[in-house]
């Protein structure tokens, strides 16, 4: 993990003005700047970057960020790739302990490594403007020399060392070593008797290179032009390049995918290719491997729609369930998951070939919403007519309620669920150990008496009366006081560093009250406010809050927060008077309780002392 006090630094030093200007023309409104936003279409500016906040927010999407952010949203790279090149960029070396940290994809990238790999991509490509056949192949293949460059595709011919002639003879150790270590060469181990057999691992292939988010190549694909076996054949695992954390295409994809709004999966190289070709330059596939969560991970960093698309026959449908696996705990209200399938005798770029693009795009607006695919995946050979099937169903739908986010469309599946089982959502949800999402209705006691509004002595204080102008202008109701005041804290921490522990016990106390996932949240960020430094900023202290198990909740009222933004002194003003008015409702709910023991004589003693307390402190409260 890199070091919070590097982080700190490097976002004081950058500006961020100047990392989103690189990508998005700005200019003066008001005490900020403006542009047209680079995560979604629209003709009229409401893409804002603050200078004094360093930070930007959208008013049409709700992206929002730190200069950080912006590179791992616009550009795609992980959180460490976006420290390390804003670092690059202000002369600041990131800590070694730090990359010793992160993933196998991080930890052993060497610039001797990528030269390696670039050199043999040229190669490739060089080969294959030698090479008719190859080019012909290409060619009937319906690839266009456009499409071809863009992806780097290149030829390797059929012999044993082609590489050879780019990094010398593979009897020098060092240059087979090299070679190995990326997955470019196989070397066979000599018994004593006979000596080491060192050959090129791709031959008579075209050749598809793999790259990382910055474009840099970590591995290559392997097509066999004739008959032969294997048809596809893959770099395998190295320092760089890691299948299950990789997708092919997703370098060059990544800007139509803003576009157009969603990511196309489909299973193979070529198929991202023609795809390509054929108008749908969104598409990438997942290498030689079933989709992993890490994959669904890196799309939903580039797009809020992600359609699977896999062939029609028995091997398809499995690969579909495998993806379903992989998004079921990644799920979010503000993300959709669909599913494609072909018929059985077509992959992708047939069908498009022979169908045309407008009825593969009509098949994709078709396409299979995951709820639906639930109920087929937990429905397999199962008979719904009777009640073991039904049974069977429900036991096998268990494992996916379980690792489902708490979110609105688990609900909806739970509901859609419970018809086709003729059993209730509360029985399904004690079965699967879920907490109940059915809201009883209790009747809400009033905390305060009816008084005379205007002889309130609290009232009668500067500062409340400061209190109650502002409430005219942004009104808040009982009931959205606990997140009014996370959303305070949000934006201000010092406010929350400054509470005393009945203070802040008693705001986690009426968050609960509220609903026990706020009550939840509201302890988590007293907790970080108070580890926040004294000098933390706003910029700052977003990355702290990204990092939390509630960052989702975080970011959707950091959304609604930037809309009505309050000043500090405003925020301090807001706080003060929440908390009095909190410590005031606490004092009468107790008076109250004690009152009605009173009135039923059922009161003790210690209840009469409790209550004169209790009327003085209401007093001076």
């Amino acid at each position: 993990m890199i070091p919070r006090a590097f982080i700190d630094e490097l976002l004081s030093r950058v500006d961020i003005v100047d990392v989103v200007g690189k990508s998005v023309t700005l200019k003066k409104a008001g005490s900020n700047l403006q542009g047209l936003c680079p995560f979604h279409q629209e003709k009229s500016p409401s893409f804002s970057v603050s200078e004094t906040k360093q930070f930007y927010h959208c008013f049409g999407c709700g992206a929002h960020g730190s200069a950080i952010s912006f590179l791992m949203e616009y550009a795609g790279l992980t959180f460490t790739d976006a420290v390390e090149e804003l670092a690059q960029g202000v002369g600041l070396t990131v800590p070694k302990e730090a990359v010793a940290m992160n993933s196998p994809l991080h930890q052993q990238l060497s610039s001797r490594l990528f030269e390696v790999m670039d050199k043999a991509a040229t190669f490739f490509k060089e080969t294959l403007k030698k090479d008719q056949r190859a080019k012909n192949y290409l060619i009937n293949r319906g690839l266009s020399g456009e499409v071809a460059l863009r992806f780097g595709i290149g030829y390797v011919a059929d012999a044993w060392q082609n590489l050879e002639a780019v990094f010398g003879s593979y009897t020098q150790s060092e240059v087979a070593n090299t070679l190995a270590e990326v997955g470019l060469l196989i070397q066979s181990e000599g018994d004593g008797k006979t000596s080491v057999k060192r050959y090129d691992r791709f031959r008579d292939r075209i050749i598809f290179p793999i790259r990382n988010l910055k474009g840099q190549v970590i591995g290559f694909g392997g097509r066999i032009i004739d008959k032969g076996e294997p048809k596809y054949l893959n770099s395998p695992e190295t320092p760089l390049f890691k299948k299950g954390m990789t997708l092919y295409g997703l370098f060059e994809a990544r800007k139509f995918i803003r576009e157009m709004s969603y990511a196309l999966v489909c299973e193979g190289y070529m198929d991202v290719v023609a795809l390509a070709q054929l108008g749908f330059p969104n598409a990438v596939a997942t290498l030689g491997t079933a989709c992993t969560e890490t994959h669904v991970q890196l799309l939903l960093k580039h797009t809020d729609k992600v359609v699977f698309s896999f062939d029609g026959d028995a091997a398809g449908v499995r690969a579909a369930k495998r993806a379903f696996e992989a998004c079921i705990p990644l799920l979010s209200d503000e993300k959709e998951i669909r599913f494609l399938f072909l018929p059985k005798e077509h992959d992708p770029d047939s069908f498009v070939r022979e169908n045309g693009a407008k009825a593969f795009q009509d098949e994709i607006e078709k396409s299979m919403p995951l709820s639906l695919f639930f109920m087929q995946v937990i429905g397999e050979n199962i008979d719904w007519k009777t009640a073991e099937g039904r049974a069977q169903a429900q036991n096998e739908s268990k494992q996916y309620f379980k690792k489902m986010p708490a979110i609105a469309l688990r609900v909806q599946i739970l509901r859609d669920l419970a018809l086709r089982l003729g059993s209730t959502q509360q029985e399904l949800e004690q079965f699967f150990g879920l907490p109940s999402t059915i809201v009883q209705d209790v009747p809400i006691k009033p905390l305060e008496p009816k008084t005379n509004y205007k002889n309130k002595d609290w009232q009668k204080k500067a500062d409340l009366r400061a209190l109650e102008n502002l409430a005219k202008q942004k009104p808040i109701t009982p009931s959205d006081l606990p997140i009014q005041i996370i959303k305070l804290l949000i934006q201000y921490p010092q406010l929350g560093k400054k509470l005393s522990a009945k203070e802040a016990e008693d705001l986690i106390s009426i968050a609960t009250n509220r609903t026990k996932q706020a009550g939840l949240i509201m302890k988590d960020l007293i907790q970080l406010c108070r580890l926040e430094p004294d000098d933390s900023n706003f910029s700052s202290f977003q990355n702290v809050l990204s990092q939390s198990e509630f960052a989702s909740a975080y970011n959707s009222l950091l959304r609604k927060l930037l809309e009505t933004e309050f000043t500090f002194e405003e925020a301090t003003l807001h706080v003060q008077g929440a908390l009095k008015k909190i410590n005031r409702d606490i004092i009468k709910s107790e008076m109250e309780a004690i009152s009605d023991r009173i009135s039923k004589q059922i009161h003790t003693d210690e209840d009469l002392m409790r209550y004169r307390e209790l009327g003085l402190q209401l007093k001076t409260a």
